[in-house]
């Protein structure tokens, strides 16, 4: 089990470093009749300055982190180098070859909690991936990394708190009386850690490629893509919707086209900085739909680095779909 996520967590950091790291400048999106934007473009060429050459230099590479924490307690950090768009030739020609060779698999990870300090080892033969199994496990617990990669001699180092796991009490999915829609209910229920303000993410998956969901994102996957497991729904909240016995109830409307009976939802709780992480990367899109977005600034708790080292705990559940 501990491998799948592994495995699965190692694809998402690849989606992740694709459209994460990109500086791209968006063109102007004007909801402005054609017309109009002729007459605006021949009124203005008379007022328009001569050219003028530009150079633009791209951001030098830098550690990028990702992370969580898995079953049985196991910590889990992939490491590789950010790279701008402005450094590749095409960005369209962008490979998993080239993905592949940003990861970083040479370099000391420490990790330092509670008055212990773990070393990180690579797991596996799976490039850029780092892990250890916590010998105090204690929800809130302060957790620093420290990273040094000897082929580039940069280091990174960051902070992080462990968060509660917050597992679904109660959830329903059920189709909708329409065969062309394809459309679902889902309503779920949880109790909310009390004393705190929490934030969340919700991802549900299906188990055959959907029809209405971009390439991107599908090809990318999420924390437990395996090729055969589809990401469909993403949503962050906070505990603002909560009542008053600290319970959360939410439903939603999601487009669910499997002829598979059954779809993985997972429930994560996070901390507020790697919630505005996540609403960040929301806003970019993927490395495609990047191109006609704005530029956006990730938010990162990583010093000397770029991406979120977070300690967050997925709960997932199997769901049977209700017709």
């Amino acid at each position: 089990m501990l491998m799948r996520y592994i495995t699965s967590f190692a694809k998402e950091v690849r989606h992740l470093n694709r459209s994460l790291f990109l500086e791209i400048t968006s063109p102007d999106k004007s909801g402005s009749p054609r017309w109009l934007l002729l007459f605006t473009i021949l009124l203005l060429q008379a007022c328009v300055p001569e050219n003028l050459p530009i150079s633009v230099q791209p951001d030098e590479s830098k550690i990028a982190v990702a992370s969580l924490v898995g079953p049985e307690e196991i910590v889990v950090v992939s490491l590789s180098k950010s790279f701008s768009a402005l450094s590749a030739e095409d960005i369209l020609d962008i490979s998993d070859n080239f993905i592949e060779r940003l990861l970083i698999d040479r370099a000391l990870v420490t990790l330092n909690y509670q008055g212990v300090t773990d070393t990180l080892e690579s797991i596996g033969d799976i490039k850029g991936l780092y892990g250890t199994q916590l010998e105090i496990f204690e929800d809130y617990q302060v957790m620093e990394l420290s990273v040094f990669d000897s082929t580039t001699s940069f280091s990174v180092s960051s902070q992080s708190v462990l968060q509660p796991a917050v597992a679904i009490d109660s959830i329903s999915i059920t189709r909708r009386d329409t065969t062309e829609s394809f459309l679902t209910d889902v309503k779920l229920s949880f109790d909310d850690p009390p004393g705190v303000d929490n934030y969340y993410v919700l991802h549900m998956y299906q188990f055959t490629p959907p029809e209405f969901t971009e390439e991107d994102s599908t090809n990318g996957g999420g924390l437990f893509f395996q090729g055969n497991n589809y990401l469909i729904f993403e949503r962050i909240f906070t505990d603002r919707g909560a009542d008053e016995n600290g319970r959360i109830k939410r439903e939603d409307a999601i487009f669910f086209d499997s002829p598979v009976d059954s779809a993985l939802v997972v429930l994560t709780n996070i901390d507020e900085g790697y919630y505005n992480f996540l609403e960040a990367r929301g806003r970019s899109g993927g490395i495609i739909s990047s191109l006609a977005n704005e530029p956006v600034n990730h938010p990162t708790n990583i010093n000397n680095g770029v991406g979120y080292f977070s300690a967050h705990q997925p709960r997932a559940r199997l769901v049977i779909v209700e017709e």
